[in-house]
């Protein structure tokens, strides 16, 4: 990942931080990661006194800004976007009465972001179970910030080694082979590739598929995948100027050896991806949504209700989030 100057301008729009599942250690990371970045213009989008109980739980105190609009947030303040819907804070438990204030917050994230009055959202972990059994209909924000957004996403995990991008989600691997297709693979790679650009200023980037069957399919004795269907993509991703190459076993994809020779990989499903970059290095993974008409980035990890309230909680995930929204956000403003 590049470097990031945190030296800002009093113009610069501030990003906006979702407030995901309450119950979960998403107060606790927030706090400790505020109290290190001090530089950068920061509001989270939640009830004011999911924060307040939250200072009392672990013994903090911090200068809290009410604002009304993202113009009122002050550097060096705990700047909160109130919402319309309260919340049930139960450190350790999740409660579906919050279920609103938690779409809420996003909601009200992504029209500010399409507004153009923030420069990026950076969502903390929801509980995707107890919003699925209410009638939530997507698997993971990814989902639902492309439907908001009326865009074609993709899924980029990344630490500072490596980016990883994947073809599908949060599904069943029962049902990966028969959900990859050539059109979606040359569409990913296309949004991979553009977002290697754009965002991360690689000009020439260079992408590596990976597999989906052992051994790159053994010709067709272990799947037809690789002849079938991601062969041909690739075939049409190379006449698009694209610089690809695959498939390559996914086995041998993250060797020590191979990782500084590709800018980014492809993987056709969500472990595939998410298993190397977490090994690399856990505590740093961002999630990263390329292809939105805004920059969203999160925290790789889930809501950890275990350890919650426990002041056990790693921030650092979210601390690399917010600085690399910062980061793509500049290159965007620059590469527009």
């Amino acid at each position: 990942m590049q470097s990031l100057n945190t030296d800002k301008t009093k113009n610069e729009l501030p990003l906006a931080i979702t407030m995901g599942e309450p119950g979960g250690i998403n107060s606790e990371i927030l706090l400790k990661a505020l109290k290190k970045i001090k530089k950068i213009k920061i509001f989270v989008i939640c009830d004011p006194s999911w924060i307040e109980g939250s200072l009392r739980i672990f013994q903090l105190n911090f200068p809290i800004n009410i604002i009304s609009s993202p113009s009122g947030v002050k550097i060096g303040f705990l700047n909160i976007l109130p919402l319309k819907n309260n919340i049930i804070f139960n450190i350790g438990n999740a409660h579906k009465a919050n279920n609103k204030a938690i779409i809420e917050s996003i909601d009200t994230a992504v029209s500010l972001a399409q507004a153009k009055k923030i420069s990026g959202v950076i969502t903390l972990p929801i509980y995707k179970k107890i919003l699925m059994d209410d009638g939530f209909n997507f698997p993971g924000h990814t989902e639902y910030l492309s439907y908001k957004d009326n865009s074609k996403s993709l899924m980029i995990l990344m630490n500072k080694e490596i980016k990883v991008a994947t073809v599908t989600t949060h599904i069943p691997i029962s049902q990966v082979p028969k959900s990859i297709n050539k059109n979606l693979l040359i569409e990913k790679c296309s949004i991979l590739n553009s977002s290697m650009i754009n965002d991360f200023n690689i000009k020439h980037p260079k992408i590596v598929i990976s597999s989906l069957n052992p051994h790159a399919g053994e010709e067709g004795q272990i799947g037809e995948e690789e002849i079938k269907t991601i062969l041909p993509a690739i075939k049409e991703i190379k006449k698009a100027g694209i610089n690809v190459i695959g498939p390559l076993p996914a086995d041998t994809l993250f060797h020590k050896d191979n990782l500084k020779k590709y800018d980014a990989r492809l993987c056709m499903f969500h472990d595939q991806a998410l298993i190397p970059v977490k090994t690399i290095d856990f505590y740093n993974g961002i999630n990263f949504s390329a292809g939105l008409s805004f920059v969203r980035t999160s925290p790789d990890h889930g809501t950890a209700f275990d350890i919650a309230g426990k002041n056990l909680a790693n921030p650092d995930s979210l601390i690399s989030s917010i600085k690399q929204a910062k980061m793509i956000s500049k290159n965007r403003q620059k590469n527009d």
